[in-house]
This record gives structure tokens, C-alpha cells and sequence, in this order.
């Protein structure tokens, strides 16, 4: 198969017919990174951004509405009431533009480059490593299918990563979505990550059991009665 394929097999006659391991491939942490301008003002307002994502403080919550010290003596205000950490400063925008001057056109361009650069990560919880088969799905509905080449694993057999640069936003990821590599567990297939759906049953219990029930509740009060009063 080698010689017909001129393809390296090592890797799957090794895993499927001297060990006992099996498929399970599972999508890990993913990490979006874009380029940082050095322009203060725009990774200021960049930062500011990524603050305003936070959720509110449970202690400012509670406060809303209540009255400060500081509305009846304002004396009490001080630097950190006024000052903005996320205004950029002109020492910052002079060094900014000292630096941006000794730069070539395409560093320059470099800096301005708007493309998402996606870190995926893969662990194989399994142990037998396999290409990894991932569907792509974009915030505008468009849709990519990618095969990474087994050697992926070839410096780390548990985990590894995948860099991917896209102008578009991915907004989910699957492994295997067509079950091609024999995957054990699917449920860590996905980001985001699908509800795990089953069913339980309903029934009703019959009205001699629930009587024979009742009835030893009260036979065994009446040990517990008895025996206390001995």
C-alpha cells in the first residue's frame, strides 16, 4: 500500500495493529489573536472594547442607585475618579510615530493587516492518532471542509494545535461530522459545544405497590415506637 501510494502508513499500522488504543479526537481550547496596530489610539480603543465585555461587578450592581460619600463632599475626589486608563497618551502617540517612520511600506501594511488569526487546539484523549477532518462554518453561512494530514501529531501524540488565517469570523467548528474516523466519543466534536440529548421514562406505579409501600413505612414507625418505649 506504501509503494502504491507513495504515502508513509507507519503511523496507521502502527496504532491499529500493535497497540489497543482507540479514536478519540477532541477540540480544545481555540484562541483568536489579530494584529496589534502599536497605534495607541486604536488598541486603546481596542482594549477598551475587550473591558466593556466584562460583566459588571457584583458590588457596583448592589450599588446602583445608593448614595456616596462623595455626592455630599466632593473634596473627597481624587485621580482615579477622572482619570481614563484606556486615553491614549502623546508620549505614547510620539513614539508611535518616530517608530512608524523608520518602517517599509509593507511593515506598515503589515501592522494594518485585519485578518483573524485562529489558534486551534486538539487533544487525542484516545491515544491512536488520526487525520483530523474539520468542518469550518463562517459568520456570513459559508462552510469549509479541511483535512489535516495525521503527521500533525508527529511532535506531540496528545496534543496539538492548528494556526488558521482568516479575513471571515468562524462561528463553529466540528471534527469528524460525518463519522469517516471511527470517533468513540462525537460529544467533544463541536465548538460551540452541543447539549449531550437523551431520554428518560415515565411510568406509573401501581396502586398495590404504593399501598404495600405505605404500609411498611408505617409497620416500621411502629418498631422504631415500640422499641423506643422498651
Amino acid at each position: 500500500m506504501e509503494d502504491a501510494s507513495a504515502v508513509d502508513l507507519d503511523w496507521f499500522f502502527r496504532g491499529w495493529f500493535y497497540t489497543t488504543d482507540h479514536v478519540d479526537i477532541a477540540l480544545g481550547d481555540i484562541h483568536l489573536y489579530t494584529a496589534d496596530s502599536q497605534n495607541p489610539d486604536t488598541e486603546e480603543a481596542w482594549l477598551r472594547a475587550l473591558e466593556n465585555e466584562k460583566p459588571e461587578f457584583i458590588t457596583r450592581l448592589m450599588n446602583k442607585g445608593k448614595k456616596v460619600r462623595t455626592q455630599d463632599k466632593p473634596e473627597l475626589l481624587d485621580f482615579y475618579n477622572e482619570h481614563d486608563k484606556f486615553t491614549a497618551t502623546n508620549a505614547a502617540r510620539n513614539k508611535y510615530n518616530a517608530g512608524n517612520k523608520k518602517l517599509e511600506q509593507w511593515e506598515k501594511d503589515l501592522l494594518l493587516n485585519q485578518s483573524n488569526f485562529y489558534l486551534i487546539d486538539f487533544e487525542n484523549k484516545g491515544g491512536l492518532v488520526m487525520p483530523i477532518i474539520l468542518d469550518i462554518t463562517y459568520a456570513d453561512g459559508s462552510t469549509e471542509h479541511m483535512k489535516i494530514p495525521a503527521e500533525i501529531w508527529r511532535q506531540n501524540s496528545v496534543k496539538t494545535s492548528k494556526l488558521l488565517v482568516r479575513d471571515k469570523e468562524i462561528t463553529a467548528l466540528a471534527i469528524d461530522a460525518k463519522w469517516e474516523t471511527a470517533d468513540v466519543n462525537v460529544n467533544n466534536n463541536y465548538w460551540p459545544t452541543k447539549p449531550i440529548k437523551s431520554r428518560f421514562e415515565l411510568y406509573k406505579r401501581k396502586k398495590e405497590d404504593m399501598m404495600r409501600d405505605y404500609n411498611k413505612k408505617l409497620k416500621a414507625a411502629d418498631d422504631e415506637s415500640e422499641n423506643a418505649d422498651n
